[in-house]
């Protein structure tokens, strides 16, 4: 289950057989609707299937990652991406890290205050015509 807008969106059934076929078999989903627990704080079954709440008032989609690590597999989870990142997996890169890069400035080569995340993704030498 995902809120967006004030209103709940559920997994298709076509992609919750995709989730099934995955994991095996059925699945804990720790944020079903209606919601029925603090998915957040209780113990999830394995395997689990996350579509979590894109509210912040409910954790948001960080602190359901969060969680999902912590849990362990085996799981799916889901969450939206930047469509950059999307054509990048697609295209065979490997996610390297994420982290806060302090950028410079151009001028002053002042460090950025207060960096955002940074994908680092690797793309491996490939046989494309040019």
């Amino acid at each position: 289950m995902t809120v967006r807008g004030g209103r709940f969106w559920l997994t298709p059934p076509d992609f919750e057989l995709e989730v099934r076929e995955l994991l095996g078999g059925p699945y804990f989903d720790p944020c079903p609707y209606p919601k029925e627990w603090d998915a957040l704080t209780i113990d999830w079954g394995r395997p689990w299937y996350c579509n979590p709440p894109f509210v912040r008032r409910d954790g948001g989609s960080s602190g359901f990652a969060r969680k999902a690590v912590s849990v362990g597999g085996p799981g799916v989870f889901v969450t939206s991406i930047p469509t950059p990142i999307a054509e990048l997996l697609r295209g065979g890169a490997r996610f390297v890290d994420a982290r806060r890069i302090a950028w410079l400035e151009v001028d002053t080569k002042k460090p950025m205050p207060s960096p955002g995340l940074t994908g680092i993704f690797y793309l491996p030498c490939s046989e494309v015509s040019r």
